[in-house]
Order: C-alpha cells, then structure tokens, then sequence
C-alpha cells in the first residue's frame, strides 16, 4: 500500500518537473479502499451497468458479460503539474498488448464518490469505440449503489 502510494508521488513529481503526464502501472489496488465498491448509473443497483472496484483491480459488467481488469495504472498527474483536488484517474487495463480505450475518474468534477467513465476514442477519424465499452461511456456518471 504504501510502496503504491510513494511510486504515485513519485511520478507525480517528476511530471512536474518534466511538465510531462505519467501513468504508473500497480499490481492491485492497495492504498485506494476509499474507492472500494459496486457502482452503478446514478448509484441506482437496478440500472447497468455495474463497476465493481475491489483490491485487485475493477470489473465491469454490462449486459450480462463480465470483464475485469487487474492491471490498472494510476495516472497520478492526469491533472496537470499544480493540480490539488481530490480527484483520481485510472486506466483499466485488461490486456497488456492491446489499446487501453478507457478513462476512470473517481471523484469526478471534485464530487467526492462521484466515478464518470470517459474515452479518447469517437473523434473524427479516430478509432471507434467497440460497443462492449460504448455502454460504459453512456452510463456515466455513477456512484456507489445505495
């Protein structure tokens, strides 16, 4: 956990040094608990799709499939060099030799338990957006089930 965290701000100075966004790959989710949950559309459970965010990384279901992604990378200076909100940006990585389409932001726009799932793909000319994530995208924002 604490390893974790240093490897974070460590990254995060040197990008403020070198004016440059870095990304750390983790091994788990240790150190993050405060965003341990089942998430859903809004925080309603009877909407999909769900984001389960637990130890080992995140799981999304949609539409009856299951995928997880266990080797996520925290982008701890996604924010800019002087960034000091409270906000937290990951990429879920689910498979180490393809492209990582997905951006999570828990504490989105510095609403505390606030997760919206965005995407750099959809710009003209760009890569499409496989659809198993699309649905994703739309469901956003979510928040832990209640």
């Amino acid at each position: 956990m604490v390893k974790n965290i240093i490897i974070a701000l460590a990254l995060s100075f040197f990008s403020a040094i070198t004016g440059n966004t870095h990304a750390t790959g983790l091994a788990n989710l240790d150190g993050f608990e405060q965003l341990f949950g089942r998430y859903a559309p809004t925080g309603d459970c009877k909407r999909q799709p769900h984001i389960i965010v637990d130890k080992t990384g995140f799981t999304f279901e949609v539409a009856g499939q299951t995928e997880t992604a266990t080797q996520p990378e925290y982008a701890a200076s996604y924010g800019g060099n002087f960034y000091e909100g409270i906000s937290l940006w990951f990429f879920p990585y689910f498979d180490a030799n393809k492209d990582r389409p997905l951006l999570l932001t828990f504490n989105a726009n510095e609403q505390k338990g606030l997760l919206a799932i965005d995407t750099e793909y959809n710009y003209p000319g760009g890569p499409e957006l496989p659809t198993k994530y699309q649905s994703l995208v739309d469901g956003s924002p979510y928040a832990i089930c209640h």
